[in-house]
């Protein structure tokens, strides 16, 4: 039920946006409109759906606190 709401929850506010963006908007306003809806249903339908996903902080977890981690250890702490 709530993957359901979502989906459509983007999908109005896909419409909405277009709605908006139709008579002033340039195809650039437009491709970045659609890429940052699209990014924010993955990453809010992949976390109702308890998938792993790729976020923002997946770079920070995978590269630079592994390095951090050493860093502390290199440190003595």
């Amino acid at each position: 039920m709530q993957m359901a709401a979502a989906t459509a929850f983007y999908a109005a506010v896909f419409i909405w946006g277009w709605r908006q963006l139709k008579g002033k908007g340039s195809v650039l306003h437009r491709l970045l409109f659609v890429g940052i809806l699209g990014w924010a249903a993955y990453v809010g339908l992949a976390g109702l759906a308890m998938v792993p996903h790729l976020s923002i902080s997946s770079a920070y977890i995978v590269f630079f606190q592994p390095i951090g981690k050493a860093f502390i250890g290199w440190l003595g702490g």
